[in-house]
């Protein structure tokens, strides 16, 4: 029932958004960093975010979910400013670093208030919430990498030998909010989730782990392993871009999900590979580590491989 709720309620929503963000202003018009050709509206992913929120906020299943609806509210209006008007980098990270705080605060309920944790916890939220904003930049790629997390998780959550009701239902609702906009979002694209969508959904994706980190930590693995294909891109092309003297605050289209793009003439194989990647591979490895006595860490590293694989060929010259 709430799934199908959620479904028609953010269709809707996005419908909506698509047909009135233009008078707005809300149009990305391309430029030399850009993979679209055509202006397409941007700012769409305040629909899922907004509907995401309202259920924190009205059931209220845990201590804490009123804030951090209000925390998702408040990332997904300072997102669509970006998209509007554009915001200074230094400005959007200190408030990622503080919602990043709060969240940590809430969920990691056996840490101290005050303590290494929690600060790891807070910087960790933060660059999710970077990570996944640097990923959307191809047509589908981050939306189907939400919703890989969000059934990848919650199927595990559900048949595992958990007590994880909570992130079950989180799993479901961030699914049934963000399917409508793959479907807007398809490539090629007719709306873009923008700032306001890419921060906040971040910042929520961050919150999955946090809550799984905290039920059981084979859920944390499973999370760990469900993020690598992003985790992989973000972490080396930030570190090679770092090394060769280029700002890494400064947009650039040097990803290597953007360089296949590139050189597949579209975001559509792009698309099509992570969604196999997760289905063929990061979910295996997600199930294996919750069920068999396998070292944990070495599933990670296994995880990584198809992403490394991507990412030298992005860039090599062939």
């Amino acid at each position: 029932m709430l799934i199908g709720l959620m479904v028609i309620l953010s269709t809707a929503g996005l419908w909506g958004f698509v047909r009135y963000a233009p008078a707005l202003g809300l149009v990305d018009h391309p430029n030399d960093r850009s993979l679209h050709g055509t202006p397409t509206v941007v700012g769409a992913g305040v629909v899922p975010v907004t509907l995401i929120a309202l259920y924190l906020a009205l059931t209220a299943s845990f201590p804490g979910a009123g804030i951090l609806a209000t925390v998702l509210m408040g990332l997904t209006a300072m997102g669509l400013a970006d998209d509007r008007w554009g915001l200074s980098s230094s400005i959007r990270f200190i408030c990622y670093l503080l919602a990043g705080l709060i969240l940590a605060r809430i969920l990691l309920t056996d840490y101290a208030i005050v303590s290494l944790s929690i600060v790891l916890a807070a910087v960790a939220v933060a660059w999710c919430m970077n990570l996944y904003n640097f990923m959307d930049g191809a047509d589908g790629v981050a939306v189907v990498q939400a919703l890989c997390v969000a059934v990848g998780l919650g199927i595990i959550a559900a048949v595992g030998p958990f007590e994880a009701a909570t992130l079950m239902l989180w799993c479901a609702v961030l699914f049934a909010s963000c399917m409508p906009l793959l479907w807007f979002n398809w490539p090629p694209a007719r709306v873009f989730m923008g700032d306001a969508g890419a921060i906040p959904l971040g910042y929520f994706l961050a919150a999955l782990g946090l809550l799984g980190l905290n039920i059981d930590v084979q859920l944390g693995w499973v999370w760990l392993i469900l993020m690598m294909p992003f985790l992989v891109d973000t972490g080396l092309t930030l570190t090679l871009r770092l090394l060769a003297g280029e700002p890494p605050h400064v947009a650039h289209r040097d990803h290597a999900y953007q360089r296949l793009a590139l050189k597949m003439g579209g975001a559509l194989p792009v698309t099509l590979g992570l969604m196999g990647m997760q289905v063929a591979w990061q979910f295996p490895l997600a199930v294996t580590v919750v069920s068999s006595a396998l070292f944990p860490p070495l599933l990670v590293l296994l995880s990584a491989i198809p992403s490394l694989a991507a990412v030298v060929y992005a860039r090599s010259r062939a």
